[in-house]
């Protein structure tokens, strides 16, 4: 797989690999846009993706949370089993970054416990919520 000409920029000019090691867990139902990040983040040299299709297979990953750094989510249905599980996602120490089309959803949501992505997204965008979301991490 290639790497795309600004990601190597970025990485030249930064010195480090954006993303170098971390463990990413993508809750995306769309298959080609979770295909989409998990290019992007393995382009910023993450060391491991694991899909899940919705939150009630992250639910089946529960014990396992701990091994992720990082999760790049739809939004929870406010309301639901998606929220207890994404609320435990982030009780876990996850650094968590939200992506959806429909903004609304998350101000419904009330969602403040990590970083927001609009669709469609560039990977600058998508890169810089996933790192505001892991320093948001280590601050915390």
């Amino acid at each position: 797989m290639t790497i795309p000409l600004r990601t190597r920029f970025l990485r030249s000019v930064l010195g480090v690999s954006m993303l170098s090691g971390e463990r990413l867990l993508i809750v995306e139902e769309a298959f080609l846009i979770a295909l989409e990040i998990q290019r992007i983040v393995e382009d910023a040299n993450a060391q491991q993706t694991v899909f899940a299709r919705n939150f009630d297979e992250v639910a089946a990953l529960a014990d396992r949370l701990n091994e992720f750094d990082l999760a790049i989510v739809t939004p929870p249905r406010p309301g639901t089993s998606d929220q207890v599980v994404f609320d435990k996602m982030v009780r876990t120490g996850l650094a968590v970054v939200v992506c959806s089309a429909v903004p609304e959803r998350i101000a419904r949501n009330e969602f403040t416990q990590g970083e927001f992505v609009g669709k469609p997204f560039t990977e600058e965008e998508l890169l810089a919520a996933c790192r505001r979301a892991l320093a948001r991490r280590q601050a915390g």
